[in-house]
């Protein structure tokens, strides 16, 4: 019982913490994990890509991590993940698909929309140099979520 309690404390404990300190940093862009090296002991237990950066969707999927809408003690009822694809048509790389689904499964959609994103097809201007400079997909991606640097892992034929 004393090892489950202390895996209680060493892990979900500081999980608890500082999840919420990451979501809120993904939109000021405060915390920067760009190597291993920067990630908090926290995240020690957590699935790494082949290149060591965490792999939040596996984490979920495993069971590792059960995140939450809010940190109140009575919140009101989380939304289910939302199941829908977004193609984004490009002219010189294969079309970006936008998976809902994996990103829902953690954030409120009030955490993109409308600050980041306008749900309006064609009303938000995104390019790739607007998302290297932050906006957009870069407020997390090359943060907190896997690097710009793996194409493959958005521009996707479907």
């Amino acid at each position: 019982m004393k090892e489950v309690l202390k895996l209680i404390i060493r892990f979900y404990l500081p999980l608890i913490i500082i999840l919420p300190v990451v979501i809120e940093s993904c939109a000021k862009k405060e915390l920067v994990f760009k190597t291993v090296e920067n990630q908090p002991a926290a995240f020690s237990y957590l699935p790494r890509t082949e290149d060591g950066f965490i792999d939040w969707v596996t984490a979920i999927n495993r069971g590792i991590i059960k995140p939450r809408d809010s940190i109140d003690l009575k919140p009101k009822p989380q939304s289910p993940p939302l199941n829908l694809d977004i193609v984004f048509d490009s002219r010189t790389m294969p079309a970006v698909t936008y998976p809902h689904y994996q990103h829902t499964q953690w954030l409120d959609c009030t955490n993109c929309h409308p600050k980041i994103f306008k749900a309006q097809r064609g009303s938000n201007g995104i390019t790739m140099e607007k998302i290297f400079g932050g906006e957009f997909c870069g407020r997390c991606h090359g943060t907190v979520a896997f690097p710009l640097k793996y194409c493959e892992r958005c521009h996707v034929k479907k």
